[in-house]
């Protein structure tokens, strides 16, 4: 591109000098930046600390608005596979994520080494979820057109839900004399909801159906765990010791739903469920009493990566969609549709 350059004595040169890319100032480059999906966008980082900088706050960015979730929700499905056709689906309450700020100066930590891959670094930002029974409402909010009127039902504080006490999501498992182990099948979404309850106008898939082994003696230490903890609390105690021996607020007591990848975890509370019999059972000396538990999902963990980068994909499909469809169905044919009698057609010769 070439420059017009004004000497010293008024007399105006042209100097063939030609624009590089790197003689752009930051707002245009990161103009050019923002239309390139992340996963491609990492890879650029690598170029110089000047792209590097403008990467993470890009991703930055990405991160924040793709934690918050405004304009999707998450749902998981998580059920014994006898239950299958029988268990709805539940909505997760956005927690917070930690290690991820809102502040513009923080940096995400990613690991530029070769064999770590695009973004292995950023696989420890593990949004927290808290599942519900309660559907979103969708909320309409029309102002007036003389502004809000203070204690008006369009202000602000009375439209705004309220939050109430729900009940917990839980889901009952039940061993056999001769089982070891019970399974649940978990998978994970992000929906856009619809006008109406139970209609979705778009679907993301994070998380494809997995199965999570619970062994027995895994569901035995957590249930005695969770009966030291009430003890303690009752006696109105420290419950530093029932925390250590339950892993409360550690990686421990996540029950990973693929351990290669960790991509989604689950906090769960186990309860022994009591059976009761009005007669004895004659059991063997060394045959396994059959038993129940009750296990309340209590908190989920989701990299905040795979969030933005189906929420991505989805946007990707949505516009490479051609925009046609086709509609199978029976509809009346009118009279002016009616095929034509054989005798009216002419032949053409």
């Amino acid at each position: 591109m070439p420059l017009q350059v004004s000497g010293k004595d008024g007399s105006d040169t042209l100097s063939e000098q030609k624009l590089k890319l790197l003689d752009l100032p930051n707002e245009i480059v990161l103009h050019a930046l923002y239309t390139i999906p992340t996963l491609p966008l990492l890879y650029i980082r690598a170029v110089n600390h000047r792209f590097r900088n403008l990467v993470e706050r890009i991703v930055h960015n990405r991160l924040v608005v793709a934690a918050l979730l405004t304009d999707w929700k998450l749902i998981v499905e998580c059920y014994h596979p006898s239950s299958q056709y029988s268990e709805p689906y539940v909505f997760c309450e956005y927690l917070g994520t930690p290690g991820l700020s809102s502040d513009a100066a923080w940096q995400p930590t990613i690991d530029s080494s070769p064999s770590s891959g695009p973004w292995k670094g950023l696989k420890g930002l593990l949004g927290r979820f808290r599942p519900t029974l309660k559907t979103p409402e969708i909320m309409i909010t029309r102002s007036h057109p003389a502004g809000d009127v203070p204690g008006s039902r369009t202000m602000e504080s009375n439209s705004s839900p309220r939050p109430s006490e729900e009940e917990p999501v839980v889901r009952r498992v039940n061993l056999d004399s001769h089982e070891n182990f019970s399974q649940l099948m978990f998978s994970a979404s992000l929906v856009q909801i619809g006008p109406r309850k139970g209609v979705f106008l778009a679907l993301a898939d994070v998380l494809e159906r997995k199965t999570i082994r619970i062994f027995r003696d895994w569901l035995g230490r957590k249930a005695q765990a969770a009966l030291k903890k009430e003890a303690n609390a009752q006696h109105e105690l420290l419950i530093e010791e029932a925390q250590e021996d339950d892993s409360v607020g550690g990686e421990a007591e996540l029950v990973w739903v693929d351990e290669s990848t960790k991509i989604a975890g689950l906090e769960i509370e186990v309860r022994e469920l009591r059976w009761r019999r009005d007669m004895p059972i004659l059991l063997s000396r060394d045959e396994d009493q059959a038993l129940g538990y009750s296990l309340e999902l209590r908190e989920l963990r989701v990299s905040i990566v795979h969030l933005l980068l189906a929420i991505e994909r989805k946007l990707l499909e949505t516009d490479s969609d051609t925009g046609r469809a086709m509609i199978f169905g029976s509809f009346p044919i009118s009279a002016t549709q009616e095929s034509p009698n054989p005798q009216d057609l002419q032949t053409v010769g």
